[in-house]
């Protein structure tokens, strides 16, 4: 250190240890307010520290420039890798599946004729460089397809599991259908595979449509009626099937969605209970079916109903619903307001519904009439044509009309009724005749589901609009119908057989006897069913357990004494023939001491109770008590019902 140095030293000390130095401090804040010291940290030659400055910032750009270099290697060499793993795709393939690769061929008729049999070839084609597993191929049908091996079988879908199919192969399937539907309508055939992959649990799906036209239908339906009728008038619809297939069409069921308004009266094959379903049966190639509906529609003017029908095959489980339609066809029926309103009243009954009655039973007719127009009807005649199967020309009592019996006819006009020579505005009348149904099995003409028709006519003339004479004209129909006459008959019997019975006769009080008792049912014209008799024994009256025939349903209650024969369904003209119904039963009387000198009574009284399967009518007869007189018997002696000591 020299001189210089020290005296600097000293300086220092002098000034740190002074114990005033306010000319020091002072001097600082000004050297400190004028400018600013930067003060080297350690003791260092100006040109050495220049120089170590300049070699830092050069190797800090060194190492900057290193990373750039490894990022720009790194980002080559990435590439170099995706580069070749795509080349390796596109050019070596892989194992990875795609749907895009899975295709569905589906090889058939475009157009097809409805009810026919067809094939479609369906073919599942893989080009994927993989193995399609665990393949389940499902073909969904339109509506209307049925099984090519039995029609009346729906076939909804089909689904079945294929072979796996290896890398660039194929799975191959034909199905058969028969497919029906209306003529140059378009179906929609639906093909579905589900499928995996080795290594995967997940399931790849693929679907294709195929389109199919029905260039013919295998059944036609035509609805026919007329274009307008009057409100309350009944009319007839004529339905009409046929088969335009090579093959039988089995199972056919038609259905009728009627419009509101319409009420059903009657059709020449019977209907369901619904009277909306009809059971059709086999068609065969070439033929055809008609079904005549007749009924009443009830509207405003001018309103306009549709009728619509469907055909198809019943639901196997169920005739009454359809289960495959085939076809559908419908009719509209304008109403019109009747320029005369006609009302058909029998015995004070003035329903649209068919009138029941018996046979030899008079029923007295009333015609009424009432003119809707605002202008008279003038020469108006009345017309009453009868006809069907219980119809009896002698029968008729025409009132104040006219009879042409070689016609079948009534006729009232201006000349027999002079009400009728000119009838105003909203005027009305009433003629009337009567008629009795002949029962024809009394001349040995079996008739079945008897019934007389009435079509009536009124026809007038009023002026138009144009003053113009005009003929107008409305109708009404209605219906009787004849009943069926069940009938019950008992007796009591001893000797007859088939039981051989014991115990003395007259009967003794005290003493055990025994009695036959027969059971006859009988029925006329029409089918009838629901057969049933109901019966009961007195208190001191034993039920043996005896019946004859042993297969019918014969059941007796001890606890009530309850006899129920249920018989089931009777057919027509039974009486002095082998179908009636017949059935014995054996019963014991223990009669007691405060019964000697009576006749008691072996069975209580019976009743039958049926359904008449043509009128709907529900029947009913009784039979009177059944006692120990047993009259029809040949061994029988006056006395010989009485109880004795």
């Amino acid at each position: 250190m020299n001189e210089e140095d020290n005296s600097k030293v000293d300086d220092l000390n002098r000034s740190l240890y002074s114990r005033s130095s306010p000319e020091i401090r002072s001097k600082r804040r000004l050297r400190f307010d004028e400018q600013e010291v930067d003060v080297e940290k350690d003791w260092k030659h100006p040109d050495e520290s220049e120089s170590q400055g300049l070699v830092f910032n050069q190797n800090n750009k060194s190492k900057a420039m290193s990373f750039l270099t490894k990022i720009l290697v790194t980002s080559f060499v990435f590439f170099l890798i995706a580069l070749s793993i795509g080349a390796y795709f596109i050019f070596n393939g892989s194992n990875v599946v795609s749907a895009n690769n899975v295709d569905i061929n589906i090889e058939g008729p475009v157009s097809i004729a409805g009810g026919e049999p067809v094939s479609f070839d369906i073919k599942v084609l893989n080009h994927n460089n993989i193995k399609l597993e665990s393949v389940r191929l499902t073909v969904d049908f339109p509506a209307g397809t049925t099984d090519a091996q039995d029609s009346t079988k729906e076939l909804k879908s089909y689904t079945e599991t294929l072979d796996d199919i290896a890398p660039g192969g194929i799975g191959q399937k034909t199905i058969k259908a028969v497919v029906y539907g209306e003529e140059n309508s378009r179906k929609e055939i639906k093909v579905s595979i589900e499928y995996k992959v080795k290594g995967s649990n997940a399931v790849f799906p693929k679907e294709k449509t195929f389109d199919l036209l029905i260039s013919s239908s295998p059944l036609s339906i035509s609805v026919s009626s007329f274009k307008e009728v009057n409100s309350g008038q009944e009319f007839e619809l004529s339905v009409m099937v046929n088969s335009n297939s090579r093959e039988i069409i089995k199972n056919l069921l038609l259905k009728a969605v009627y419009p509101f308004g319409f009420t059903y009266t009657s059709s020449d094959l019977k209907p369901y209970s619904d009277n909306s379903t009809w059971r059709i049966g086999d068609i065969p190639p070439g033929g055809k079916k008609i079904i005549k509906i007749k009924g009443r529609l009830e509207g405003q003017d001018d309103e306009v109903r549709v009728f619509r029908f469907n055909i198809g095959a019943y639901r196997l489980g169920n005739e009454k619903v359809i289960g495959t339609q085939y076809i559908s066809g419908t009719k509209e029926v304008s109403i019109r307001k009747p320029f005369m309103t006609v009302g058909i009243s029998m015995n004070g009954d003035d329903s649209n519904q068919a009138f029941i009655t018996t046979f030899n039973n008079s029923v007295k007719v009333d015609i009424s009439y009432f003119n809707n127009l605002p202008t008279s009807i003038i020469n108006a005649e009345i017309h009453v044509v009868l006809s069907g199967s219980s119809f009896d020309k002698a029968s008729v009592s025409p009132g104040d009309g006219l009879y042409r019996s070689a016609q079948n006819e009534i006729v009232w006009n201006s000349i027999t009724t002079s009400a009728l020579n000119n009838i105003e505005a909203g005027g009305n009348g009433i003629v009337s005749f009567s008629v009795s149904p002949r029962d024809f099995s009394t001349v040995k003409k079996l008739i079945t589901d008897p019934e007389l028709k009435f079509i009536v006519s009124i026809k007038g003339r009023r002026n138009s609009e144009s003053n113009v004479p005009e003929d107008i004209s409305s109708t009404a129909s209605r219906q009787i119908k004849v009943s069926s006459n069940i009938s019950l008959g008992g007796q009591t019997l001893r000797s007859s057989p088939p039981f051989i019975n014991t115990g003395p006769i007259p009967p003794r009080a005290e003493q055990q006897t025994t009695y036959t008792v027969r059971w006859i049912v009988d029925n006329t014209v029409n089918n009838v069913s629901g057969v049933q008799v109901r019966s009961s024994l007195p208190s001191y009256v034993k039920w043996l357990g005896k019946i004859e025939p042993s297969t019918d349903d014969l059941t007796y209650d001890s606890v009530n004494g309850q006899l129920v024969w249920n018989i089931g369904s009777l057919g027509t003209y039974t009486a002095g023939s082998s179908r009636r119904r017949q059935i014995a039963f054996q019963v014991s009387l223990n009669p007691s001491i405060a019964q000697v000198g009576a006749i008691p009574i072996l069975v209580n009284q019976s009743s039958i109770s049926a359904t008449d399967d043509f009128t709907g009518e529900a029947l009913k007869g009784n039979l009177s008590p059944l006692s120990t007189r047993f009259s029809t018997d040949q061994i029988f002696k006056d006395g010989d019902e009485m109880v004795v000591k």
